[in-house]
């Protein structure tokens, strides 16, 4: 029987106020450390435990960390595009992680976000924050 791997809640919502010279323009997640993303840091540090489904709290600036890893998992892969405007993916060279990414809103504070994800990790009987 296959050993259960929880799932990772990642709260990615906040506005980084302490950092504020670089969150004006990007939330605190997608500030850059040796060319990636804090959070891409963290995610990578779970998944180094066998820990590859996440699911991102977003709120302040969400939409930036959903076009990264939009653009990531094509960055990353071998593609055609084809007439039709469709895109075959042929080669992913990226992580196996399986990411939800929730709008847990602007201003709401831990307990709320962890509230709104709970349809996304009700069935697991643990995960991790």
């Amino acid at each position: 029987m296959a050993q259960h791997r929880p799932k990772v809640v990642i709260l990615a919502g906040g506005k980084g106020t302490r950092i504020a010279e670089e969150t004006a323009v990007r939330p605190k997640p997608m500030v850059e450390i040796g060319g990636r993303p804090i959070i891409w840091h963290v995610m990578k540090s779970y998944s180094a435990h066998g820990l590859n489904e996440f699911v991102l709290c977003l709120g302040y600036l969400g939409h930036k960390v959903r076009e990264y890893f939009l653009s990531y998992a094509y960055q990353n892969a071998d593609l055609t595009i084809v007439p039709d405007g469709n895109v075959e993916v042929h080669q992913r060279n990226s992580e196996p992680w399986t990411i939800t990414m929730v709008d847990t809103g602007v201003d709401t504070m831990t307990g709320g976000r962890v509230e709104r994800v709970a349809r996304y990790i009700q069935d697991d009987p643990y995960f991790c924050l």
